[in-house]
């Protein structure tokens, strides 16, 4: 394989230890595809192995800042309850001594009773507006790390060059769907699909106008597809697609629609006004089987796939 001096540092040996001792199979078929396409292992590429197959540092670092927030927030508001009991006891205490009180029957001396419990009655009326002033920023600062956390959460499941959930949420809405299709005795297929001879368009064009074509796959794929469907990312310029409730024949007419709805699509270079001819997908599909595990299911997908780029590619193979 193909590498440019690499510092040994220990992402890089991380990765390669993995690679060998054959502990994530995916990283693994990840590192042996860039091999066989000719890729060189650069250090950027080799951050972007770390980060799909072993960082989650910012979804962590997120959540910690989260729970530190949630704990200060929780802290701040147990502060301002319990002052605000104090203050409502002081209040009842206040208002029983003025009852008390209330038997004297010097002018003055009800005036300035009268007094003490309108200023006392003006005190306790100004706590409790400041109490829900503060009450409501704890509320609006509480709602806003709930954002924060949905948009992290967001990111840690969707590939952000395409906009199609990513290989970590592809790996758990499976092992879920192959659940619920075991249980309910309901049809589940896999779609995978490989971008036609990539490596050769991107080094004839440049990565921008690659990137470009990854993500007008992405929508065409999305758009063949049901709402209940799950599209993904798988890897480079593969993509996967979870079809609950859908045999065999419903998945090759998806698979057929996605193969015809890319290769009709004519690119063109608009800043250059230069047109860049048109590009076709291979796919490969699996109904899942009695007792079949996610893993087989996507072998066999996989094996599909292969398939149909041996024989040809811009065709849908089904296993």
């Amino acid at each position: 394989m193909a590498a440019e001096s690499l510092p040994p540092t220990p992402q890089h040996f991380a990765i390669w230890y993995s690679y060998f001792s054959g502990d994530l199979p995916d990283l693994t078929r990840a590192l042996d595809k860039l091999a066989e396409d000719g890729q060189i292992l650069t250090v950027e590429r080799m951050a972007e192995l770390h980060g799909r197959f072993f960082s989650f540092d910012h979804e962590k670092q997120a959540v910690r800042e989260a729970s530190a927030r949630i704990q200060g927030a929780l802290g701040h508001l147990l502060d301002l309850l319990r002052a605000s009991g104090a203050d409502s006891d002081r209040y009842g205490k206040a208002l029983q001594n003025f009852g008390e009180r209330v038997e004297v029957r010097e002018l003055e001396q009800l005036s300035a009773l009268v007094d003490a419990i309108a200023a006392e009655t003006q005190l306790m009326a100004e706590h409790n507006r400041k109490l829900h002033s503060q009450l409501q920023s704890s509320s609006s600062q509480m709602d806003e790390l709930r954002r924060n956390l949905d948009v992290v959460r967001q990111e840690a499941i969707t590939d952000s060059l395409t906009g199609l959930f990513n290989r970590r949420l592809f790996d758990a809405s499976l092992g879920e769907a192959v659940a619920r299709a075991a249980q309910a005795g309901r049809p589940l297929s896999l779609l995978m699909t490989d971008i036609d001879h990539f490596k050769r368009f991107n080094d004839a064009h440049g990565h921008t106008i690659g990137d470009h074509v990854l993500a007008l796959v992405a929508r065409t794929v999305k758009e063949s597809i049901r709402a209940t469907d799950t599209a993904v990312r798988y890897g480079g310029e593969e993509f996967a697609v979870i079809l609950p409730d859908s045999r065999m024949a419903d998945a090759v007419r998806i698979g057929e629609q996605i193969r015809k709805s890319v290769a009709s699509k004519k690119l063109v270079n608009r800043s250059k006004n230069v047109t860049l001819g048109t590009i076709t997908l291979s796919v490969g599909i699996a109904q899942l089987a009695r007792d079949e595990s996610p893993a087989d299911l996507i072998k066999r997908a996989d094996t599909a796939l292969y398939d149909a780029k041996q024989s040809g590619r811009n065709r849908v193979v089904a296993k």
